[in-house]
């Protein structure tokens, strides 16, 4: 049985890199003999029947959250701190000797400068082939410290990368054309596997989940979910719907990053916005999955700029909730060829709200286009494609 290690910083932090990896081990244990690095000084949950390797490096110090404090530096600094601890994770994963001759290596998530340090070290250990997930096409930004840094990105890749590694996963077409566009390297290297979402608690009728929640049965209701970030133009979210003709109540549930509660409560009551709940906090997935049953709308207003796919957006496919999300990069793209909601421009004044209207005042539903995604995007789906990855 060939070995395959999992190279993942973000597995210590609470998200959707846990449950995606969960998944994956569960898929492939059967076929792989897989270990698991992990940079955390503490026991966590982890899949049955794989190997751990624990690295007593605190990597949960990177977490968005603890960052809130320098307000607009915060993304700034915090990417230095992470350059710091991924250097520090990769130096120790090649130093226990885990890694041999022949392996196969999938690195789930990376920091640019320090990556360098790790294929090289790789490299020297003649691993049989290390696979690489981009998870982003954000090659163009209005921040000119973000640009100078994907300048970096592009000369790193291009001369070091790429040479050093069998092949780069993706989670779809654009993200795909744009790496040809922006990148030297072959199509044929580059494999598209759509971003599965599963959590352990399932789909329950709505009214249920809405009693559990001590919500109105007859409301209609906006979830967003994710961690609160700027460029997920949060502020567009709340005026949107405040603006409404159908008067939604809407949640936000996800935890502090470059965007505060107290923003958030601002923007609240700029727009008059009476009918909302705040989860400002690390939400289970128990609760998670009363969220996605009790709603009839996923929003995503994400900005011009993303280029990245979203696990909640994947999430909803699983609990065949229909989405309203920007036109823009992978996920404008996913939600239009699949027909799984509708689509809006950021750009253009009231177009959310113009859709809002659109989906909940005619019970729009898309049950068999969703359904349908479900099937294509699901992990037995994507298990497969590793495995033809991973095996050449």
């Amino acid at each position: 049985m060939k070995k395959l290690h999992l190279i993942s910083a973000m597995y210590s932090s609470k998200g959707h890199g846990r449950e995606y990896i969960r998944n994956m081990c569960c898929r492939l244990e059967d076929f792989y003999s897989i270990t698991l690095h992990i940079a955390s000084d503490k026991i966590l949950e982890t899949p049955e029947g794989i190997e751990t390797n624990y690295l007593k490096i605190d990597y949960s110090k990177t977490d968005a959250n603890n960052f809130v404090k320098f307000s607009i530096f915060a993304p700034y600094i915090r990417a230095i701190t992470k350059q710091y601890f991924s250097f520090c994770y990769y130096k120790k994963i090649l130093k226990s000797e885990l890694i041999r001759e022949g392996d196969l290596v999938y690195i789930m998530d990376y920091d640019v400068i320090p990556l360098v340090f790790l294929i090289k070290g790789l490299k020297r250990k003649k691993t049989s082939k290390v696979f690489l997930w981009i998870h982003s096409a954000k090659f163009k930004s209005r921040d000119i410290i973000y640009s100078i840094y994907k300048s970096i990105f592009k000369v790193i890749f291009n001369h070091i990368v790429f040479s050093n590694i069998t092949a780069i996963v993706v989670n779809g077409k654009y993200i795909k054309t744009e790496i040809l566009k922006n990148l030297k390297i072959s199509q044929e290297r580059i494999h598209i596997i759509q971003y599965p979402s599963e959590i352990l608690f399932k789909k329950i009728p709505k009214d249920i989940a809405r009693e559990r929640l001590n919500l109105n049965k007859k409301d209609k209701i906006i979830l967003f979910f994710g961690m609160l970030r700027k460029d997920k133009n949060i502020e567009l979210l709340i005026k949107s719907v405040s603006e409404a003709s159908i008067l939604p109540k809407l949640i936000i549930a996800g935890s502090e990053a470059s965007v505060t509660r107290l923003e958030i409560e601002n923007w609240i009551e700029k727009y008059n916005l009476e009918n909302y709940i705040l989860d400002i906090d690390y939400i289970s997935e128990e609760k998670m999955s009363l969220y996605y049953s009790c709603s009839d709308l996923l929003m995503l207003t994400y900005e011009l700029e993303s280029g990245s796919q979203s696990g909640p957006l994947s999430l909803a496919r699983e609990f065949e909730l229909p989405s309203l999300v920007s036109n823009v990069g992978e996920i404008g793209k996913y939600v239009e060829e699949n027909n799984v909601g509708l689509t809006a421009d950021p750009n253009i004044e009231a177009d959310f709200t113009k859709k809002i209207n659109i989906i909940l005042d005619n019970d729009f539903t898309l049950k068999d286009s969703l359904r349908s995604a479900k099937e294509k995007y699901s992990w037995e789906s994507a298990s497969l494609k590793y495995r033809n990855l991973f095996d050449g």
